[in-house]
Order: structure tokens, then C-alpha cells, then sequence
């Protein structure tokens, strides 16, 4: 499952009203973990892009 659609399960899984008030806080944190990831995923990517675009010779 990516990040993206486990980040959706979560924010619905937030709208029942049968979570409490610590399970809403443990789903909170694991949003943010998750928003973290994806950012840090997206960190990494670039920095690959913008090394293979330096490797490449002038045309």
C-alpha cells in the first residue's frame, strides 16, 4: 500500500465517532509520520534527479 492511500484510510478512519480521544492522538502521529515519509521520499528523488542530470555530458 502506498503512503498516499494509507494517509486516506486514516483520515477517514478519524471522522468515526468511536475513536477516542488517545486513538485520535495515535492517529494523528501516524499521519505525521506518514507526511514525513512522503516528504522525505520526494527529498530523495530530487537529489537523484538533479545527480543524474550533473552526470550527463553537454550536447
Amino acid at each position: 500500500m502506498d503512503n498516499q492511500k494509507a494517509i486516506e484510510i486514516l483520515k477517514k478512519m478519524l471522522e468515526k465517532p468511536s475513536l477516542d480521544a488517545e486513538e485520535k492522538e495515535a492517529m494523528m502521529a501516524a499521519l505525521g509520520m506518514l507526511g514525513w515519509v512522503k516528504l522525505a521520499k520526494s527529498r530523495v528523488k530530487a537529489a537523484k534527479e538533479k545527480r543524474d542530470q550533473s552526470l550527463q555530458w553537454p550536447p
